[in-house]
Parts: structure tokens; sequence; C-alpha cells
């Protein structure tokens, strides 16, 4: 192999080194970045924090039951209207859906 090649080898994988150390970097700082609060999340990050499926989510969005914000087919979902949905939630009456209990 030539110098000129063996140069340019060398300098391919000093590069492809920087852009690794330079990934980490970035990596480690989002982990440590403040939150924004005003962030606006999904229906899948709603639906992990009260143990409801997006699906249900979406759903009662689109019915005008639960407050959101729409962005095309995409459904956003605020700190304020995680709370109120919240409250919603909690004054929900569920009616019991089981047959008699054996005893």
């Amino acid at each position: 192999m030539s110098t000129s090649a063996l140069d340019s080898v060398y300098g391919g994988v000093a590069l492809a080194a920087s852009i690794r150390e330079l990934a980490s970097a970035v990596r480690a700082l989002a982990e440590h970045a403040a939150r924004d609060p005003d962030a606006l999340l999904t229906a899948e990050d709603v639906g992990a924090l009260l143990g409801l499926s997006p699906r249900t989510l979406k759903d009662r969005a689109a019915a005008g039951v639960f407050p959101h914000r729409r962005f095309g087919k995409h459904y956003r979902f605020s700190r304020e209207d995680v709370a109120e949905i919240v409250q919603l939630t909690k004054s929900e009456v569920r009616p019991y859906r089981g047959g008699m209990r054996a005893a």
C-alpha cells in the first residue's frame, strides 16, 4: 500500500474515532440536560405515566373528552392536559363488569 493510501486509511480511522467521541459527549450532555417543562408529551409518554393505553388516550382526545393538542395526525399533551386527564379519570365511575363471584 502506498504512503498516501495509508494516510487516507489512518485519517479515516482518526475521523471515525473523533465522531464516536463527539457522539458520546452529546449523549452525555443530553442525559443531564434539564427537561423542558413546556415540552409536549406523546400519547405513549402519557399512557406510560397514567397506565392507559395510547389508543385509549387518542380515542378520548379525538372524542373531545381529554384535552390535547393535535398536529396533523399526531396527538400531544401538555403537563396541564395530563393534570386535567388525571382529574377526569379520578372522577370517572367505572361500572362493575364482572358476573357473580364464587365464594
